[in-house]
């Protein structure tokens, strides 16, 4: 299986909510593999940058987060045409925020948990996922959250 998916990701955490707003267009690409009857082993990788502005001095503020990560999944077909995604899996977020001439990056591990219902056109997928992809790190004492809730539309391929 491999698809591409292009949808809104709402953030987790509030903060970034008020910097850079509360939903962010995110592309993801995922790859998997069948192991046993309905059971995949799958990879991913989502990317976001977005320009926003601090909320009291109105400064200009750059985010950008990567999440590459996998896990198991269960992609049976429901009807004839109509197949469901359910997977669950760990996910390494990478982030980097500059504001106000500071800059601040690192790497956390975290969980990724998605489903989705596809048509199935011969060897071709359409469909819609939700997931939850997310990660928590702490800067000088301040816990904050990478990463949040994505809604998407999907293409991908069944080989």
């Amino acid at each position: 299986m491999l698809s591409f998916s292009y949808g809104y990701l709402f953030p987790a955490d509030s903060g970034y909510k008020e910097v850079y707003g509360s939903k962010v267009m995110v592309p993801e690409f995922k790859l998997g593999f069948r192991v046993i009857s309905d059971v995949y082993i799958y990879g991913m990788f989502s990317t976001l940058s977005k320009n926003g502005t601090t909320p009291e001095l109105n400064e200009p503020a750059h985010s950008k987060q990567q999440f590459m990560g996998g896990g198991l999944a269960y992609f049976p077909s429901v009807a004839r045409s109509l197949k469901i995604f359910i997977g669950a899996g760990v996910a390494s977020a990478t982030y980097e925020e500059e504001a106000m001439d500071i800059k601040v990056s690192g790497n956390k591990l975290g969980f990724l948990a998605e489903a989705g219902l596809y048509l199935r056109f011969k060897a071709v997928l359409f469909g819609l996922c939700g997931s939850y992809c997310a990660a928590s790190d702490t800067y000088e004492g301040v816990d904050f959250k990478i990463g949040g809730t994505r809604a998407s539309a999907v293409l991908g391929f069944i080989f």
